[in-house]
């Protein structure tokens, strides 16, 4: 793996070098180790980016060879480069990604990558659409012939036409099907110009099988809705992440079978409107406990760290996100909200390691907020663990922190864009496209 990235600069060129990588770029310095601190020059490092920079004599600056950096905004990046005197020059052939070269002080070529694809937000349902059932992660063969009828009936009451993949019922050993069969479906179905959109059948397993083996300029190409939420959170966010599609967490057979008035208004909010939804918490929730179907009193949403706070919505499942993790389709964490849930197989201290792994990943500290989805009862989470676990990162202090918000693995639930945008301000959470 890439340790740092040497840059060469001449005598004496240390004040310089700050101003340019600290004061422009707004990469951080770190101290060099003493047995090179004697041969001068500085080092900068950004979110898991090294950069060292050495004093060379006779100088002779690199012109060809150059560090690529990404950030989160590349506009503001240009136009304070731009302002400074250094050179400008926005650069397609890596379209739809965006870059642009510039120079350092001392006549160093770099490049500058925007962090994330231009957003491609898919066109709306409406009356006629054509959704595709799909199962990414475990088999349609194991979820119920009354959910899946149920289901079916309330997404045509909402004007929907529904079709089924071909393999959504195929079965190997794990649960899922062979992910051959899997990719397949989800290929014809973006490629289907008939086809509105893909509703996940299930979670479950394995749709982390399937991200090597995806066409993301296809999907780029022929963008439309992707919803679904669990295990779905590694194809929703790798989708997001390479394609610049953005993806919905939302409800899934079960869910819509349910017949949930929340649910469904928030699911038709974000899949049929434009328009931006703010999260309102629900009168009641339900869960399972010991075989039964529990109804409770919903208490709200809960402040856990108090401030305001905007930026790219992501997340999903935390164990899901987690597998992710030193990946391609692990998402760039600076300037985003994070909304956070995860199921019955979780504990305490399982997720407290969980959270401890995401929030060791480059760009966590540049976390906007963060959202925690509803924890089912047998996970016997609390409120006080939350909040002990909340302040072993000072960084999460300065940042809004809520937890008890209508998604994850109970119900009711609303859906989100991941991809899309997030807001928090004085504890109300608003989200859009």
């Amino acid at each position: 793996m890439l340790d740092h990235v040497q840059l060469a600069a001449p005598t004496g060129s240390e004040s310089q070098a700050r101003s340019f990588y600290t004061g422009l770029l707004h990469m951080k310095e770190v101290e060099k180790p003493s047995g090179v601190q004697a041969s001068g020059g500085v080092w900068f490092e950004d979110h898991g980016a090294a950069l060292h920079l050495g004093i060379e004599e006779p100088f002779q600056p690199a012109q060809k060879a150059h560090p690529g950096l990404t950030f989160s905004h590349l506009d503001d990046v240009a136009a304070r480069l731009g302002a400074a005197g250094y050179p400008i020059q926005f650069d397609d052939r890596l379209a739809p990604r965006r870059r642009f070269f510039t120079a350092d002080p001392f006549g160093n070529r770099i490049e500058c990558i925007e962090q994330q694809l231009t957003p491609i937000v898919p066109k709306r349902l409406s009356d006629g659409s054509h959704v595709r059932l799909l199962a990414p992660a475990s088999s349609l063969a194991t979820v119920d012939v009354k959910t899946i009828d149920r289901a079916i009936t309330v997404l045509e009451s909402l004007g929907l036409r529904v079709s089924i993949s071909q393999h959504a019922r195929a079965v190997n050993p794990f649960g899922s099907s062979d992910p051959a069969c899997r990719i397949d479906d989800l290929h014809t179905a973006f490629s289907d110009p008939s086809i509105d959109a893909i509703l996940c059948v299930r979670g479950g397993f394995s749709s982390n099988e399937l991200l090597d083996g995806l066409d993301y300029a296809l999907i780029r190409q022929n963008p439309k809705i992707l919803c679904g939420f669990s295990d779905i959170t590694a194809l929703s966010q790798a989708i997001f992440t390479k394609s610049g599609l953005v993806t919905y967490s939302g409800p899934m057979l079960r869910g819509l079978a349910a017949r949930d008035a929340y649910t469904l208004q928030a699911f038709k909010q974000m899949l049929f409107t434009d328009d931006p939804l703010t999260i309102q918490s629900s009168s009641n929730w339900h869960d399972t406990q010991d075989g039964k179907s529990v109804t409770l009193p919903n208490p709200g949403q809960v402040i856990l760290s108090s401030g305001s706070g905007q930026g790219r919505l992501l997340g999903g499942n935390l164990c899901t996100l987690n597998l992710l993790q030193g990946t391609a389709y692990f998402p760039d964490l600076r300037d985003s909200i994070l909304f956070l849930e995860d199921d019955y197989e979780v504990h305490p201290a399982t997720f407290a390691r969980d959270f401890a792994s995401l929030m060791a990943q480059p760009g966590a500290d540049a976390i906007r907020g963060i959202v925690f989805g509803r924890f089912q009862l047998a996970t016997q989470m609390t409120e006080e663990q939350l909040r002990y676990l909340v302040q072993l990162y000072p960084s999460l202090m300065s940042i809004p922190v809520i937890a008890g918000a209508d998604f994850g693995h109970t119900m009711p639930l609303f859906t989100f864009p991941i991809g899309g945008q997030a807001k928090i301000e004085d504890g109300i959470i608003s989200i859009s496209h």
